[in-house]
């Protein structure tokens, strides 16, 4: 059973905090998960990891999404501070 999270979003602030702080969480789970892969744990106990893993990463995304203001200028911030994403979109 999951336990649920409540996120109360109260300005940008609060609201990357929120972001990273997930973002940390998963990084975790992700770094468990390649090396319990490299040490030949079993498959299905992996599968457990990897379904928390998905979970954080939907759960940044509800965060991320839950203002579609403040999503947009996350992705516009991205996009230009990225230049693999400029070179790929024609602007550089």
């Amino acid at each position: 059973m999951r336990a649920q999270r409540t996120w109360k979003v109260v300005g940008t602030k609060h609201h990357h905090s929120s972001i990273e702080q997930l973002q940390r969480e998963l990084a975790a789970f992700n770094r468990c998960i390649d090396l319990l892969e490299k040490a030949g744990v079993n498959p299905q106990d992996l599968e457990v990891l990897t379904t928390h893993a998905l979970t954080l990463a939907e759960e940044i995304d509800e965060v991320r999404w839950s203002n579609p203001a403040k999503a947009l200028g996350w992705l516009l911030e991205n996009e230009t501070r990225t230049p693999a994403a400029r070179k790929v979109s024609g602007a550089g």
